[in-house]
């Protein structure tokens, strides 16, 4: 779906409901409850669909990274004590089974952010690096949390048949 037809669509997502809602406060058939009812829950349909398009738009996924995908880029923003930011490590992925581009956020640890600027110093000498979730007892790989370690090593180069 192109981008005008997603406006198109996310504007009618909201104009809808308003119109419904002025259709039927100046209905005489329905009580006065119902369209109290009505009004109320208009700002909470509206409060969902916020949440539910910031999936969409490229923000931060809230799932779990997958168990094996491609590093395309990360982004670290360091703990600030001064204004009790817990800091955070926001990467975007691809993923391996569809190939799409996916983002997601980790909580900042020192250990990960070392391993992710080893990690980068091998992309930029050309390298393709592959992420790939361990259980948290195995010895492989940084505490992410959610009993989860997560490992970057060199993508194995697949090899082109012959001209």
């Amino acid at each position: 779906m192109d981008e005008m037809n997603f406006d198109l669509l996310l504007t009618l997502g909201y104009a809808l409901p308003v119109a419904l809602l002025v259709w039927i406060w100046l209905s005489s058939k329905v009580g006065i409850r119902v369209k109290l009812l009505v009004t109320l829950c208009l700002p909470l349909l509206y409060g969902a669909h916020w949440f539910g398009l910031q999936n969409l738009r490229g923000w931060p996924a809230y799932q779990s990274l997958p168990d094996q995908f491609q590093l395309l880029a990360a982004d670290v923003v360091e703990p600030d004590p001064a204004l009790s930011d817990a800091g955070k490590i926001n990467l975007w992925v691809r993923l391996t089974e569809s190939g799409e581009p996916r983002a997601y956020s980790l909580p900042y640890t020192r250990k990960l952010h070392k391993m992710l600027f080893d990690t980068k110093q091998r992309m930029q000498a050309g390298q393709t690096q592959v992420g790939r979730l361990y259980d948290s007892s195995s010895n492989r790989g940084t505490d992410i949390g959610n009993n989860q370690k997560l490992e970057f090593q060199n993508a194995t180069r697949a090899i082109l048949p012959e001209k």
